[in-house]
């Protein structure tokens, strides 16, 4: 592929001569395969205007001129313009008088070449960019976000501490939670505590089913350490009391349903993306009362209000 083409005008002197031809060869030699040079004789009284037309015309890369200072060829004016503007170059070469036409056009090739240095670096950058491989366009995209994990289950131990009465005990608690907004999640649970009731020598076990909300004032997420909540239940309580005494030959058992609630503050700090500790604190209300007889006679009450506290795991999914 010819990628260079410069047309140059000699004078009809030179025309029969070697020189053109060793212009010619000089030049491409230096310039590489990819240069075409055209010899062409230079028309009497030639403007500069019409040695561009005739540039045009053949679509050369440029458009040199050689001319000859004095009588004697001692001195050869080269002149190059570009058909497409630019500043002009030029250069005069001086030879002996013993110098083969030949020679002095293979010297006059070099230096054409030599001058033709940038339009031979464009040409070059030109094709490199023509032959690269088109570069894909790569959208740039974002991996896609991990769902969102919507399930968790917790599991503390958790003691009651009874306030005014009887009733405290140490046991555990399980929870499922959905979570279908960032903030607000959905639990269900069940607790057990054992406990005793000294002064009626009575083992205590409290059993609740607990369903409520948990609203989160920092919600858990992947990119987050901590979380904190509030958390309210609904509770379901069935209280259990179990006297023996040397007196009875069998245990003596009673128990009841009770409705109930709690409100309790939790704090979450992660493990790992699905797994943490989880600490909760609050109050846990009985509604109705429970009173302890033994031989009809009353010793005791269960406090219908307990201070919890709860610490344990909640796993995430």
């Amino acid at each position: 592929m010819i990628a260079l083409v410069i047309l140059v005008f000699v004078d009809a002197h030179d025309a029969a001569t070697p020189l053109p031809g060793a212009l010619a060869r000089a030049a491409e030699e230096a310039l590489g395969s990819d240069a075409s040079v055209s010899i062409r004789t230079l028309p009497p009284d030639a403007s500069a205007t019409a040695l561009l037309d005739a540039g045009r015309a053949a679509h050369a890369t440029a458009v040199a001129r050689i001319a000859w200072v004095d009588e004697r060829h001692a001195e050869a004016r080269l002149e190059i313009v570009s058909p497409e503007g630019g500043p002009a170059r030029g250069s005069t070469i001086t030879f002996d008088a013993s110098d083969p036409v030949e020679e002095r056009g293979r010297a006059i090739g070099l230096i054409l070449a030599a001058l033709l240095a940038p339009e031979k670096q464009a040409q070059r950058e030109k094709s490199r960019r023509a032959e690269a491989p088109p570069i894909a366009a790569v959208a740039a995209t974002s991996p896609p976000p991990l769902a969102p994990r919507r399930f968790a289950l917790d599991a503390a131990v958790e003691g009651g501490l009874a306030i005014d009465g009887a009733g405290s005990g140490v046991g555990g608690a399980l929870g499922l939670r959905w979570q279908p907004k960032d903030r607000v999640a959905i639990r269900l649970g069940i607790q057990a505590r054992f406990g005793q009731v000294a002064v009626a020598q009575a083992a205590a076990m409290d059993l609740a089913g607990a369903a409520g909300l948990v609203l989160f004032l920092v919600p858990p997420s992947d990119g987050t350490r901590y979380a904190l909540a509030l958390r309210a239940d609904a509770l379901l309580i069935y209280e259990s009391l179990s006297h023996l005494s040397s007196d009875d030959p069998e245990p003596v058992r009673g128990a009841h349903l009770l409705p109930g609630a709690q409100a309790l503050v939790e704090g979450q700090a992660a493990l790992s993306p699905t797994l943490g500790l989880q600490l909760a604190v609050g109050p846990e209300f009985a509604f109705g009362r429970t009173d302890v007889f033994v031989h009809q006679a009353k010793v005791a009450q269960l406090s219908p209000f307990r201070l919890v506290v709860a610490g344990g795991l909640v796993a995430r999914f």
